[in-house]
């Protein structure tokens, strides 16, 4: 099993409502499993997108990201910048959506060449007047 993505989001706190920011890998069985740092040792907690995961919304401002599950938990994100938030949405909805990646075996052949596609970024198209996040918004609960 190999990572498919890893980095720092910051995560809203279920019952504070604070902002902390955890160190998140994504496995290439679908699980997100996020920590209290990059050192891997302490788990917060884990979700396996393909089973858990329902939805995934982005803001329209700045650089926010949910993650709705089944039981009704939603995990709020919010990343370093909106090519980082992008690159984390189309990575999570591919986790969700696609089991290409599970359990597939990993084929190595002296004469076959595999490139790497290119970053999600370079498919997104932003509306003007986009800034960079410093202090992550609330996000606004529907009525």
């Amino acid at each position: 099993m190999a990572f498919v993505k890893s980095g720092w989001l910051l995560r809203q706190s279920t019952i504070l409502k604070r902002w902390k920011k955890n160190w998140f890998d994504l496995w290439s069985d679908g699980h997100l499993i996020y920590y209290n740092d990059q050192t891997q040792q302490n788990i917060e907690d884990k979700v396996h997108m393909p089973v858990d995961c329902i939805n995934i919304c982005t803001g329209q401002e700045y650089c926010m990201l949910q993650i709705v599950c089944r039981d009704g938990k939603t995990i709020s994100l919010c990343a370093e910048s909106t090519d980082d938030c992008l690159a984390w949405k189309f990575t999570l909805q591919d986790s969700r959506t696609n089991t290409a990646y599970v359990g597939s075996a990993v084929m190595t052949d002296e004469t076959s060449v595999v490139s790497s596609p290119p970053p999600y970024a370079a498919y997104a198209a932003y509306p003007p007047g986009n800034k960079p996040v410093h202090v992550p918004p609330q996000i606004k609960k529907k009525n």
